[in-house]
């Protein structure tokens, strides 16, 4: 597989993340959700082993949307 196809998947397990976040946090804007998501997906993106970026995407922005509703 070619480091392109890789991303390019990559890329659009991380835009199907944006859209589970943005069903179960539906109370936050789109905008919001989305510049969680990828915030947190720029922490990742010198990550040498990319495997796992997409599943640890969704948990670190579940848990920040998560404290953002518990806060208000």
């Amino acid at each position: 597989m070619s480091a392109t196809g890789s991303s390019s998947q990559e890329e659009q397990a991380i835009g199907r993340v944006g859209d589970r976040m943005q069903r179960k946090f539906s109370e936050r804007s789109p905008a919001e959700v989305r510049g969680v998501v990828d915030r947190v997906a720029r922490r990742f993106a010198q990550a040498r082993i990319r495997d796992f970026v997409p599943l640890l995407v969704e948990r670190i922005s579940r848990d920040e949307l998560a404290h953002r509703v518990m806060a208000r």
